[in-house]
């Protein structure tokens, strides 16, 4: 065992070395000379995987396995949009990156050198490219490299590829750190950037996995993708898949084109599927029963507008907010007005009134008033012009067919609409749609960071809007929707419908869902989706051992219609800080959110986080001199 100590030097500690942590660690490097002036620095950056993609992004997994926003979309760096205390430090977003990768002027840090076949991908990559998780991994690790050289001789990073065992206090405040193998690190401050953590299986899911090995059954539980072995999953039978979200997608591809099928264009343009016999029938349900929105395919013509005109923090009340009275309206209109603004200034020529009349009178009248809604009649005579904020976001909901057959013809014509709304430049409007989706949800964030929700009005309200923001903007990329809709329509992949639900009976899984009253029976079961994540069930052995020597807790709240008590199953934290049993928080550790992947010029709540936490990492360190 091996002890590595900083003596004097103040030295910093962070766990996890995917996004956030590389994040954190540029951010600390930004930050630096004002809480350390002419001083040195350690970083520690510790995880099992090589810095930069971390274990979600790196770079060793299937190149069939793609991220799910386009390269122009994906950054690492602060931009001027950035409302964070420290220094912006600009960089290459994704695409800018794959540029000077494919033009051969990157500036290669040492520790740092592409794979050929990123370089590859990056002379292929285009505006509205979805770079494989490889590829967006290579960035990631061109980015933690580049941190690393670029803050040296003031910063030294060290990197640790093992596991964390434990954190524990020693006297006088400062922290070890157990690594797997017996090395220990003393630092001054824990910054904690797991992302995502392991968790065993519960309630229907045990029992279905019970079920299955007393039948010799497969059955796959949630994971993510990349972890998974299909190989079980045998050709020309019946798979039941459950979920229609991003990793359904990802298996869906695993089960055919990495089975050796390939994707085709007829002379008309349309794409088709030639199989190559090793496919099994895929049967794929959920809740919706229907996937997310495709992905636009194509920019705005214009910029997007990069804060919200009408959901503001300035324009709320200073009281505690309903979601469906203070906040709603507000957002509706916030949404509405950006996709009508992009439909008169990028096609006028498809409303009944001059364009800037429409804008002058549009900007003048409350969402859903009696005058809005004459306006909307009067100036967009085209439905599928108009931009309804409140239509259901759960299509298949009262809608019954006489059999698969009828549920697959109405799934096709769905998928096709969608697929044409997300390649057709005409559809715009519901791109700025989406684009106004980002800024809302930035001053939601800080509203509920806040605490400025009245308890228990958004309880149930927040998380249906969540829910259909989730639909309207995390679906996956146009050019996977049309390979799901050349599959279906081959009758590779057949739907179940919506509400899905699986049991095992007969020795078999059976599904059955609201859509049709009908049972499909099979021998595997594929759960395409990521496990529900709670501390209570965990099984990463770090946070195994904190919880037993109560250094952190299960966060939990008052449920407002029965006044109990509830866990969330998150990590309780005060101010960032986790909370231990005794209700304290730690004085020298930080707990981040995994967050999602920041995207430029949209004042990214990732980015202002892993600010907040490397100055208070920063300050903390400071402070131990």
């Amino acid at each position: 065992m091996r002890t590595t100590a900083a003596g004097d030097t103040p030295s910093i500690a962070i766990i996890g070395a995917g996004p956030r942590g590389t994040s954190v660690l540029e951010r600390i490097a930004a930050n630096a000379a004002e809480f350390l002036p002419n001083r040195l620095l350690d970083v520690h950056v510790i995880d099992p995987y090589p810095p930069g993609g971390g274990y979600v992004w790196r770079r060793r997994q299937p190149a069939l396995l793609w991220s799910n926003t386009r390269v122009d979309e994906c950054t690492l760096f602060t931009d001027h949009t950035v409302d964070c205390d420290g220094p912006v430090v600009c960089g290459p977003t994704l695409a800018e990156w794959a540029t000077e990768l494919s033009r051969g002027s990157l500036d290669l840090p040492d520790g740092y050198r592409p794979r050929p076949e990123s370089l590859a991908e990056a002379k292929r990559a285009h505006e509205g490219w979805f770079g494989t998780r490889p590829f967006v991994g290579d960035y990631l690790a061109w980015v933690f490299w580049r941190t690393a050289r670029n803050s040296s001789p003031r910063i030294h990073v060290r990197t640790h590829q093992a596991r964390t065992l434990d954190v524990s206090d020693l006297p006088g405040g400062r922290q070890r750190i157990t690594l797997a193998g017996g090395d220990t690190l003393d630092v001054d401050f824990v910054l904690h950037a797991q992302g995502n953590f392991p968790v065993r299986l519960r309630g229907g899911e045990e029992l279905l996995a019970r079920k299955a090995a007393a039948h010799q059954l497969t059955y796959v539980p949630p994971a993510s993708t990349a972890d998974i072995s299909l190989d079980p999953v045998r050709p020309g039978e019946p798979v039941i898949v459950r979920g229609l979200g991003l990793a359904f997608i990802d298996v869906m591809i695993l089960l055919t084109e990495g089975r050796g099928g390939r994707f085709l264009r007829n002379a008309d343009g349309e794409l088709r599927y030639e199989p190559s016999g090793r496919e099994p029938l895929i049967y794929a349900g959920s809740r919706r029963g229907v996937p997310y929105r495709c992905k636009f395919a194509y920019p705005l013509r214009r910029p997007a507008a990069e804060h919200p005109r009408h959901f503001r923090l300035a324009a709320l009340e200073n009281r505690p907010l309903d979601f469906s009275t203070d906040l709603w309206p507000l957002i509706a209109r916030e949404l509405s007005e950006a996709g009508y603004r992009e439909l008169a200034t990028s096609h006028g020529d498809r409303l009944a009134m001059a364009p800037d009349a429409f804008l002058t009178r549009l900007s003048t009248v409350g969402w859903n008033t009696s005058e809005f809604k004459e306006l909307i009649a009067h100036a967009v005579p085209h439905r599928g012009d108009r931009i309804d904020i409140e239509a259901p976001d759960q299509p298949l909901t009262g809608r019954r067919f006489p059999d698969h057959a009828a549920l697959q013809r109405w799934m096709t014509g769905y998928l096709a609409t969608d697929l044409a709304r997300g390649r057709d430049p005409r559809h715009s409007a519901h791109l700025a749609v989406y684009h106004a989706l980002f800024s809302v949800m930035n001053t939601l964030w800080e509203v509920v960071r806040n605490g400025r929700i009245s308890p228990g009005s958004g309880d149930q309200d927040i998380p249906a809007f969540l829910s259909r923001c989730r639909f309207l903007s995390s679906g996956p990329p146009a050019p996977r929707l049309e390979q799901l809709l050349a599959l279906a329509r081959c009758g590779i992949v057949r739907f179940l419908g919506a509400h899905t639900e699986i049991s095992c009976r007969g020795g078999v899984f059976q599904a059955r869902s609201r859509s049709v009253d009908a049972t499909v029976r099979a021998r595997a079961l594929v759960e395409a989706r990521l496990p529900r994540r709670a501390l209570s069930l965990t099984t990463e052995p770090l946070l195994l051992r904190l919880l037993e020597r109560g250094d952190i807790r299960e966060e939990t709240r008052i449920d407002p219609s029965t006044g109990r008590r509830q866990s969330t199953g998150t990590l309780d934290t005060a101010g960032g800080r986790p909370v231990r049993a005794d209700g304290r928080p730690h004085p020298a550790r930080l707990i981040t959110d995994p967050g999602d992947f920041p995207r430029p010029r949209a004042n990214s709540p990732f980015l202002r986080q892993s600010d907040a936490a490397a100055r208070m990492a920063l300050r903390s360190a400071a402070e131990s001199l």
